[in-house]
């Protein structure tokens, strides 16, 4: 038994309450070492000993990820446990506190004290699994033609740091039923406030739309009108830094440490008779002054801000910029009382990374961006940088990071305005972005759409990836518009799509990649084969002898029983009676349930 790779500890990211009476439970292990984990706890005051089996759940490169769910009848509370370990050569171990053993001990023991009501995990139901359109308001739809302090380029123009394409709100608004039809469940919008620069991100005044934008009722009547087709909205909180021309930073600039705002900023110089001369900012950009989050003058103007967008508008959440350089301790304030007020609105947290610092438990954001889902798929399908057990790995990987509760929220994008688009840097194969949108629809999440991607644009990095949405049919990809629509009516009528449990079942150095969705009583198998040749497959299912239809094009499949010889990857999770053979073109996949 390989003990140095087996971690719990009694802290939130392996123990923590779903509600006040259940607990949920998670330990790491070797890859594939143990073949059983099983918990034993009990009351300390009663001492009434009680076991249930962890399974595992997720399998990435190292670890095998094993979870189960405590139910108690009142509150979760003066609970001890430790854990029964059993490894593939029989080898028994008990595990607490202190260390592994070879029998029950007396001490050491794991606890969980107390379940208070703001411990427990609650997350917007309607976000799991929810269908999201980013859009990048100048370059989506011109609805009024001049209404601007800046002069327009030509909508077709090749986007530019400094230059305006002249999109905004009355725009959105005409084109809500497009994204109706294209089966869209919520929109986030970059920044439309107020701002200096083409993008936004240099905020002015947080209470108005921008100018370039349209009006304050702009953005009232695209709420009403995106709630009457049932879509949301969530909008961009740019509350890391703000611009150079937020009057609260003009005074500070103009009266230095005589200013009222003068700990709302983070100076690093001033000048001999004391005003500012050089200040932190985002990415040390002298436009975009760093806002002292700490202050509490500077969490009161943030939450307000979020509660006034959401009485005066009705938006459905916030998308926090640059999240992951913001204080915890300021999100851990501003979140909780934005939560207690609005309890189903979502907090969407942008972080490259790992989000565990600001997500998964309760005081915090909902679910974040999730850019390690889009670097996995931009190097198994755009780049092949890697063959189908490193994307494997990687998305298991990625699957273990976090909480069940969190999980199907992640927004799991492809690109976005702050990356190449996904065509472009597939070489201009559209084969590779079908696949990568197959997987990204078929898997545990929420799947992000960057405007345009569903007709074909293209762009290479920031500012090429912002160009001017194409409306002209003869521009438009009707094709991939079309698979974009067939994939997202799928996963919408799908639940296993939307919610089921996700095992990886085939695994091949060929670019051979299955996997199941499995909720309930209904699976839904996907199988990719990332390579340029023709491939046999042999798809390992649950039942044999049982007809299998292809969700897309409907075509039927008959399974058989497995043979003696078969080895089924991850058939210890998902155990798995029979296969179907197949062959599978080049750059091709199939839905199968």
């Amino acid at each position: 038994m390989q003990y140095e790779a087996i971690v719990h500890r009694s802290s939130e990211e392996f123990i923590y309450p779903v509600s006040r009476s259940s607990l949920k439970i998670r330990l790491l292990a070797k890859r594939q070492d143990l073949v059983s984990c099983e918990i034993c706890y009990w009351n300390r005051y009663t001492n009434l000993l009680k076991t249930q089996p962890l399974r595992v759940v997720y399998r990435d490169a190292y670890h095998d990820d094993f979870r189960t769910r405590l139910d108690f009848d009142g509150v979760a509370r003066f609970m001890r446990y430790y854990f029964k370990l059993t490894d593939t050569n029989g080898q028994v171990c008990f595990f607490n506190e202190y260390g592994f053993t070879g029998e029950p001990q007396k001490n050491g023991f794991f606890e969980h004290h107390y379940t208070n009501e703001n411990e427990v995990i609650r997350t917007p139901d309607w976000a799991k699994g929810i269908i999201y359109y980013q859009i990048f308001p100048d370059r989506f739809a011109r609805g009024i033609d001049q209404k601007s302090r800046h002069p327009y380029v030509d909508w077709n123009s090749r986007p530019a740091l400094d230059n305006y394409f002249g999109g905004d709100l009355p725009g959105i608004i005409q084109k809500l039923d497009y994204l109706a039809n294209l089966g869209i469940e919520c929109i986030y919008l970059n920044p439309i406030f107020h701002a200096d620069c083409n993008h936004k991100y240099a905020t002015i005044d947080y209470f108005s739309v921008d100018p370039d934008f349209g009006t304050n009722d702009d953005l009232i009547r695209l709420v009403k009108k995106a709630h009457d087709l049932g879509i949301r909205v969530i909008l961009d909180g740019v509350f890391n830094h703000c611009g150079n021309n937020f009057p609260p930073f003009v005074d500070f600039r103009m009266n230095g440490k005589a200013s009222p705002y003068a700990d709302w900023f983070l100076p690093t110089d001033f000048n001999a008779e004391g005003t500012l001369s050089r200040y932190e900012g985002f990415g040390d950009l002298s436009l975009m002054p760093k806002l002292r989050t700490g202050t509490p003058a500077v969490r009161e103007m943030i939450l307000k801000v979020m509660t006034y967008w959401v009485e005066t508008a009705g938006i459905d959440g916030w998308r926090m910029d640059v999240a992951d350089e913001v204080e915890t301790q300021s999100w851990q304030v501003i979140c909780a009382a934005f939560k207690h007020l609005y309890p189903d609105k979502l907090l969407l947290a942008e972080t490259w990374t790992d989000a565990n610092r600001l997500i998964s438990y309760g005081d915090r954001f909902d679910c974040a961006m999730n850019y390690a889902f889009r670097d996995a798929l931009s190097d198994f399908f755009a780049k092949r940088r890697i063959d189908s057990f490193g994307f494997d790995h990687r998305i298991n990987h990625l699957l273990s990071k976090y909480n069940e509760e969190v999980t199907p929220l992640m927004y799991n994008l492809i690109d976005s305005h702050d990356t190449p688009r996904f065509l472009t840097e597939s070489g201009e194969d559209k084969r590779r972005l079908k696949l990568a949108v197959v997987f990204q629809m078929t898997c545990l999440g929420s799947p992000a759409i960057y405007y345009g991607d569903e007709i074909g644009m293209e762009g290479n990095d920031d500012p090429d990836c912002r160009g001017g949405m194409k409306w002209d049919p003869k521009d438009q990809d009707h094709d991939l518009l079309s698979f974009y629509k067939t994939l997202i009516s799928l996963r919408k009528r799908e639940k296993a799509l939307k919610s089921g449990r996700y095992v990886s079942i085939l695994c091949e150095p060929n670019g051979i990649y299955g996997f199941q969705r499995k909720h309930e009583n209904e699976t839904v198998y996907v199988i990719i084969n990332n390579s340029d040749k023709e491939i046999a497959v042999e798809l390992p299912v649950n039942i044999p002898f049982h007809p299998f239809r292809d969700l897309i094009n409907h075509e039927l499949f008959e399974s058989i029983p497995l043979s003696e010889d078969d080895k089924i990857w991850n058939n210890d999770i998902a155990v798995q009676n029979g296969k179907i053979r197949m062959k599978l073109p080049a750059m091709g996949f199939r839905i199968l349930k």
